[in-house]
Order: C-alpha cells, then structure tokens, then sequence
C-alpha cells in the first residue's frame, strides 16, 4: 500500500495540485475503501470455494451444515484483519488495541458463560453430526425442518411455518427422523361381529397392492391383526416401511385405500356406540 499511497500522493499533489493535507485525507479515504473492497472480494471467493469443498466431500446437507460454520469463521478472520489494517491505515498503533481486547475478551467470557456454553455445545453437535440443515428433527415438542444452524442457536421451522429458535446449550436430547427408513402405522378397527377369519384372508392381497402402487413403500406391508379389544370395535393394525419421511403420506393413502376395500368387502368399520339396556 506504501507504494500505492506514494503514487496516489505524486497525482493528487503535482498532477491536479491539491494541498497536502486534502491530499492525505482522500488518500486515507480511498486505501480504506480499497481493503473493504479487498475484505468483500476475499469473503465471495471463500465462500463460494468453501461451499464448493464440502458439498463434493461431505454430500448435500452435510456439506451445507459444515461450509456455513466454517464461512462464519473465515468471515470473521477476514474483517477482523481487514479492520486492524484500516487502524493502521489511521496511523494508530494497534499493540494497544489488540491487548485491550484480549483483556475485554477474557472479561466477557467470565461474564457470558452462557454463551459459552451455547457454543461449545453448538460445536460439538456440529462435530458429531447431530443433524443438518434440511434435516427433520424433533427438540423438546417440536418438530421441524432445521433451517439454520450456527455455533450459538438452532432455528427449526415445522409444516405451519412456525420457527422454533433454541439455544445449542439448552438441547438436551434430539430425535432426528432424517437418517433412517421410517415406519408407517395404520390402525383401523372392525364390528366385533366381523369374521376375522375372512380379514385375514383378503388382507394379503391388499397388502400386495399397496405395495405394488405407491412407490414410497419399501416392501410389503404387514398386516399384524388384532391389537386391541375396544368398547366399539376390534382393533386391527398395518405396518408399512417407507422411505425417510413418507410415512405420514402413506399413512393417509393406506386409510383412503382402506375404507373402500373394506367397504368392497362388506366389512363394517364401526363407529363409537353405547348399547343401552332398560329394565322391564
């Protein structure tokens, strides 16, 4: 920059022929614009590089989760240099400033051990990949989708559009319904004067169809008869092993599928009823 200052200096001085000190100060003005320019050019490259690493080596969500943290990082280097830079720019001395904050430093920390605690938990469910971004998961009694992720927070959004904003710190245990196959359950119930001897005879094909026309299901599903013995009903169940985060989906088109079977079938799905006796 000094040979740069010296060259914007013999321009601005014997060339258009502005006194020194105006010279000084657009001088001044214009290397600080530059290192910004600097600072903007050096993040947009890192950025787009580190996202570009993570994703072809870690995969999609993965790579999503971990090039945010890392940007944050480097981003924050970046400024911070680019800033010292400018002070130096200034003529100030930054020995001072860089002790000073080392000391206030130490002093928030003592001070915010909160945080402290919100970003040394955040680190490790980075590290021990928890979750991702774009990952479903459940924290506490809520449900979401993860959308953000930093050291400090997690911000979850459900199907309604509700955000669920929580501290790392403050995440206790986590239910992540993105890493596996997922099971559907359908219970249903029949009249108890059904012949379940004729349910599970035809429930067999209808598990063949099941299977045969929605594609999220993995392989047949199981028809596991009688579960329960209701004040209305007899209660029967269905299971069916789907893709990660169809089973809800299927779940529906199993109980649309299955009334009308069971209805082809002349078998009674009853409704809640209460059998009242009078005395003569």
């Amino acid at each position: 920059m000094n040979e740069l200052r010296i060259l914007l200096q013999d321009l601005l001085v014997d060339t258009i022929g502005f006194r020194e000190v105006i010279a000084s100060l657009l001088i001044t003005i214009i290397v600080v614009v530059l290192w910004i320019l600097v600072g903007k050019i050096i993040n947009a490259i890192g950025k787009r590089s580190i996202s570009r690493f993570y994703r072809k080596k870690k995969g999609e969500k993965r790579g999503k989760t971990l090039s945010a943290l890392t940007y944050t990082a480097f981003k924050v280097v970046v400024w911070f240099v680019v800033i010292m830079l400018i002070v130096m720019e200034l003529g100030f001395d930054i020995t001072p400033i860089l002790a000073t904050a080392g000391i206030l430093g130490l002093a928030i920390g003592f001070g915010a051990q909160n945080l402290v605690r919100d970003v040394i938990s955040g680190f490790f469910l980075i590290v021990d990949n928890v979750f991702n971004i774009g990952e479903t998961v459940e924290i506490g009694s809520f449900r979401g989708s993860v959308v953000a992720m930093n050291l400090r927070n997690t911000t979850l959004r459900n199907f309604m559009g509700s955000e669920l904003i929580v501290n790392n710190g403050s995440i206790s245990s986590v239910i992540n319904w993105s890493r596996n196959d997922t099971i559907a359950l359908v219970d249903f119930g029949v009249a108890y004067d059904t012949d379940l001897s004729k349910v599970t005879e035809i429930m067999p094909a209808f598990m063949e169809t099941l299977k045969e026309t929605y594609e999220q299901i993995i392989e047949v599903p199981s028809f596991l008869g009688v579960t329960a013995l209701a004040d209305s009903s007899i209660n029967m169940r269905i299971m069916a092993k789907t893709t990660n985060g169809n089973h809800w989906m299927i779940e529906r088109k199993i109980r649309h599928e299955l009334v009308q079977y069971l209805n082809k079938h002349d078998i009674e799905i009853p409704f809640p009823q209460i059998v009242v006796h009078q005395d003569q």
